[in-house]
């Protein structure tokens, strides 16, 4: 796409903001049914607002009979009704054990620390408000020499076996602006944002509270990049359950630095189209962390990503790499009013996967709405990683497919505070095919402010 239209594009979505304003400031939305009942496609628990909605949400814990918002985040919400500012975030320490390891490192232990707010900067408390959300996160090792990201891959599974926990220092990860307009019928979003929060997204994506493995977040025949400059659309057209999700970010993903010059100066783009059906969920407590998640959900993700250049000062186990493309899909549905099942799958090239397809069940125990369990098993066929500097143990040519299962429980002592012990096996690890299989054991603690 030249460089002219994708600017034309962008100024184009930027300008829905002004064009918004033409509605009274004051007053209720023009469709306020549209606008209550449609979910927010844009705003995943892994999004900055999506975060804080979860964490505020009253839940009965095994130390609480009855939801109920500490005084901590009590005060919050007194603030955020006197200036319009949310804020919060967690603080979490993964702690990942494996019955052998590649190159030896069995262990690994990571943290992670988010804060998150957001601020309506224009119509503040309309349904079109033209809000503003920023994250700034640390994530790094505690005392291994990997975290649990790359500890993963480097024990001998394909897919990582702890999708998030990766090494970065105090920075800005995402920094964006967002809107609903129309009546509630057209979302955008536009600045730095994490990409995987739009794309092929499920109720069990989040891996601070969900299953960690890759195979069960979005999909690992995608080649989306992280973290990066650009922007998503999602439209609800007719009266149905029709929804159309489409984005365009730079392919040059930075966790805490400034990608918008690679948008506009690079012809290396990630470009994706969704189309699926979706059935908000009106419970006010739902099985999956926000109703933006659909508990009801068909959809079908098409991706392309441009061919990636050598750079100089890139890691050569990241370029150049040729274009890559492919298709996923995802359905997820309840079963009562505690049960959820999900299968998804997908092909494509240049991601973690050529080929993969995933399915399980999850249940919130309706005494402890704060509780998770689930439980999954998933398939891929590997993409032979593109390494071109030496590594202690060579990789084999031909990489063979591995099987992951994976089981967890999320215990919430309160509503701020949850422990998640969580199992995976790996049947015949890619990455060390002299290994039949591959035990992960893993605790999570999460701790939201």
């Amino acid at each position: 796409m030249a460089l002219a239209n994708r600017a034309a594009l962008l100024l184009a979505l930027m300008a829905a903001p002004v064009f918004a304003q033409v509605a009274p400031t004051q007053g209720p939305p023009a469709d306020p049914v549209a606008a209550e009942v449609l979910p927010d496609l844009l705003n995943g628990t892994l999004s900055t607002e999506g975060d804080l909605d979860e964490d505020a949400v009253p839940r009965t814990t095994i130390l609480n009979a009855a939801p109920a918002l500490s005084p901590w985040f009590a005060w919050k919400a007194r603030i955020q009704e006197r200036t319009g500012i949310s804020f919060g975030g967690s603080y979490g320490i993964l702690w990942q054990n494996f019955s052998n390891s590649r190159f030896g490192e069995e262990n690994a232990l990571g943290h992670k620390f988010t804060f998150n707010a957001s601020k309506a900067l224009i119509n503040e408390g309309q349904a079109n408000a033209l809000t503003f959300d920023i994250a700034v996160e640390d994530r790094r090792p505690l005392g291994t020499d990997f975290a649990p990201l790359q500890a993963g891959i480097l024990a001998g599974s394909s897919l990582p076996t702890a999708a998030t926990w990766g090494d970065f220092n105090l920075g800005v990860t995402q920094a964006y602006i967002r809107q609903t307009v129309a009546g509630g019928r057209f979302q955008y979003t536009i600045g730095k944002i994490f990409a995987p929060n739009f794309v092929d997204a499920y109720p069990f994506f989040d891996d601070n509270r969900q299953f960690l493995n890759l195979a069960f977040s979005t999909s690992p025949t995608i080649a989306v990049p992280l973290r990066g400059f650009g922007f998503v659309g999602a439209a609800y057209p007719g009266a149905g359950n029709l929804y159309v999700k489409g984005g365009m970010f730079t392919a040059n993903s930075d966790d805490t630095g400034v990608t918008v010059g690679d948008f506009f100066s690079k012809n290396e783009h990630f470009y994706f189209v969704e189309v699926g059906q979706t059935q908000f969920a009106r419970r006010p407590i739902p099985i999956h962390a926000r109703g933006p998640m659909d508990a009801n959900n068909f959809h079908l993700t098409f991706w392309y990503r441009d061919a990636l250049a050598f750079r100089t000062g890139e890691s050569p186990l990241l370029r150049p790499r040729d274009e890559a493309y492919g298709v996923a899909f995802s359905v997820n549905q309840m079963i009562g009013t505690d049960y959820m099942w999900f299968l998804r799958g997908g092909v494509g090239t240049g991601g973690f996967a050529k080929a993969n397809i995933t399915g399980g069940f999850g249940y919130r125990p309706p005494a402890r709405t704060a509780d998770v369990f689930g439980i999954g098993i998933g398939w891929s066929d590997p993409e032979i990683p593109d390494i071109t500097i030496p590594l202690p143990i060579p990789l084999p040519t031909n990489l063979p497919s591995q099987t992951v299962a994976e089981v967890f429980y999320r215990l919430a002592l309160t509503s701020n505070f949850a422990l998640t012990p969580d199992f995976q096996f790996i049947l015949n690890p890619s990455l060390d095919p002299a290994c039949g299989s591959l035990a992960v054991l893993s605790l999570r603690a999460r701790l939201a402010f």
